[in-house]
């Protein structure tokens, strides 16, 4: 019976930083993705608000483009026929609202040198905030185990797996580290110890201040008001944006400052620069 493998907590930004992948042409052998920390991960462990569903399919066979935002960036989801339960799962949620996931990595290569990174999920379960925050906790915590591992590695003339494993660097661990110093050469431990502190400042100021900015009072329902206005259904163009901002008399740093916050609430989707989509109705 083949052993079922581990799913890790990752960060959005850690996950799609990835570029090495392992895999082999053996039918059913698994897909890996080696994170620039090491981690070496065939299947995950997110927890998130969704942002987005799209069924490009039917209802009785959905094939499903999901968004999971967290504090750091975006897990994209692929569901279809393979894993139809979670598929009817997503279909049932409306956006934002947030969910757990397990699921496995999928990767493909449209052209050489270009990875597109999903997950498959396996497992789709809606959970309240708390679970959400709790996730995100621990995910720093796994986060900084791989920084506190890569770090010793990086100060050993051959960081061989032989060599982790005798420095009590965990086995799933040894393996991933070692082939990420190699491919990665230069790894940036500064920006990851940002990104923990980061996601932990975000559950910090989502438990310790109410619905609005210290420094911004009313500046969310401000900002909130000048999407509705220049709303073309769901979609907001950033420049129109900017522009009701500056005749509003709202600076573009307080501006910047409440739509950063509301994507990675999950309100706001960036779709892709320019461009925003608008997740939450009941503004209207």
């Amino acid at each position: 019976m083949m052993r079922r493998e581990p799913a890790w907590r990752v960060f959005a930004e850690e996950y799609f930083a990835s570029k090495v992948v392992e895999s082999s042409e053996e039918e059913k052998s698994p897909t890996y993705v080696i994170t620039p920390l090491g981690a070496r991960i065939n299947r995950v462990f997110i927890v998130g608000t969704l942002v987005e569903t799209m069924n490009y399919g039917s209802e009785e066979e959905p094939l499903l483009r999901s968004v999971i935002a967290d504090p750091t960036g975006h897990f994209y989801l692929n569901t279809g026929q393979y894993n139809q339960d979670a598929g009817f799962s997503l279909m049932k949620l409306d956006a934002p609202s947030y969910v757990a996931v397990v699921g496995k990595v999928h990767v493909y290569e449209p052209e050489p040198g270009v990875i597109k990174k999903y997950i498959r999920p396996e497992m789709v379960k809606e959970v309240d905030e708390s679970t959400r925050n709790r996730w995100i906790v621990e995910t720093a915590k796994d986060t900084k185990e791989r920084i506190d591992a890569m770090r010793e590695a990086l100060a050993l003339e051959e960081p061989t797996k032989e060599a982790l494993l005798s420095m009590d660097i965990p086995e799933r661990l040894a393996s991933g580290i070692e082939r990420a110093v190699k491919e990665y050469g230069e790894i940036d431990l500064g920006r990851y110890w940002e990104l923990v502190g980061d996601a932990l400042r975000f559950v910090i100021s989502e438990r310790s201040l109410p619905a609005k900015e210290e420094s911004g009072e009313d500046s969310r329902e401000d900002v909130m008001q000048l999407i509705n206005s220049v709303a073309q259904g769901d979609d907001v163009y950033w420049d129109e944006l900017r522009k009701a901002a500056q005749d509003a008399g709202m600076s573009e740093e307080t501006l910047e400052n409440e739509v950063d916050r509301m994507v990675r609430e999950g309100i706001l989707y960036e779709r892709k620069i320019g461009e925003i989509l608008r997740i939450d109705r009941d503004a209207d």
